[in-house]
Formats: C-alpha cells, structure tokens, sequence
C-alpha cells in the first residue's frame, strides 16, 4: 500500500515537471517590451537604458563567462531575492 501511494506520488512529481517544462519551452523568451513594466517594478530606480543593458547582459546567447546568461543559472535572482531580505 505504501509503494503504491509513493508510485502515485512520484508519478504525479514527474508529469507536473514535465509539463511545466514544455509549456515554459513552448512559451519562449519575452521581449524587453513585454518584460519592461516587471523590470520597472523590481528595480524602480533605474532608467530605460540601465534596465535595458541589464536585460541584455542577462539574456544574450554568446559572450564571456561573466555576463553570458546570468538568468540561466539564476544568478541575478539569487542577487535580487538577497537584497530583498
């Protein structure tokens, strides 16, 4: 009976993460438009061009190991979640 309800379980884990995995994969990256009013509201006190050279140091595909992808990795939100605090 217990293997069952952890068979369930982690059946259940598996099938969620899968799914939320395609559907973030069929949604694709957003634009800095479509991003623009988030970012505002994150850091309220940066301008157009400050935000927008954040968002293409997070997001850029080719670059060197200090600024490739940081949201790949998550680094800029580890950073931002920590000054939160």
């Amino acid at each position: 009976m217990k293997t069952k309800i952890i068979a369930i379980v982690g059946a259940t884990v598996l099938t969620l993460g899968i799914g939320t995995a395609a559907y973030a994969a069929e949604i694709g990256p957003s634009s800095f438009k479509d991003m623009l009013p988030f970012i505002k509201e994150m850091h309220p006190t940066m301008n157009d061009s400050q935000l927008e050279q954040m968002y293409n140091n997070c997001h850029q595909k080719e670059g060197n190991s200090d600024t490739r992808g940081m949201m790949q990795n998550n680094d800029m939100m580890q950073r931002t979640n920590a000054e939160s605090i």
